[in-house]
């Protein structure tokens, strides 16, 4: 139950930081991707397709605690079984977050290709615009391994207080 509890705390911290990058981010990069890329952005006066924002952005810090909460769940009962190691500048706590990410979110990725719900949930792609919607879901996956990575992080923050041994 600690663990869980653990697993919960953490969820949520990592998923309010998530949250609040996310909201930052994808109020500009859809637009400045799709500006570079030549793809209209803005309705035309004789109509036509464009790249829109679906869901404001700022329903990232709703959206982030909620992600947040369901992966420390998951970490929190799969911890011991996950694998990891220590990777460059990362604790081993921070790649199984990573990689339990990672596996989560490939999982939501075969559920969205057959569906065609965008991954990232904050813009409407143009089919004609593959290399957009390639970028915009390598971008959403880095940010969701950002979020198992801090996962962990925060795992390592919560871990409960040893009681200190007293000499008599």
């Amino acid at each position: 139950m600690v663990e869980l509890v653990r697993g919960i705390k953490a969820g949520i911290v990592a998923g309010i930081i998530y949250g609040v990058f996310y909201a930052l981010f994808f109020w500009i990069f859809p637009i400045l991707v799709a500006s570079l890329l030549g793809i209209p952005t803005t309705p035309s006066p004789f109509g036509g397709r464009y790249v829109k924002l679906r869901v404001h952005p700022f329903a990232g810090l709703i959206i982030g605690p909620i992600f947040g909460i369901i992966l420390g769940i998951i970490y929190a009962f799969t911890y011991d079984r996950l694998p990891g190691r220590k990777l460059l500048t990362w604790k081993d706590s921070e790649v199984k977050g990573a990689i339990l990410a990672l596996v989560v979110w490939v999982i939501l990725f075969l559920i969205a290709i057959p569906t065609r719900i965008s991954i990232s949930l904050s813009f409407s792609e143009l089919e004609e615009y593959r290399v957009f919607q390639i970028i915009m879901t390598l971008f959403a996956l880095w940010f969701f391994i950002i979020l198992g990575q801090q996962l962990g992080y925060f795992w390592d923050k919560f871990k409960p207080k040893e009681p200190k041994a007293t000499s008599t």
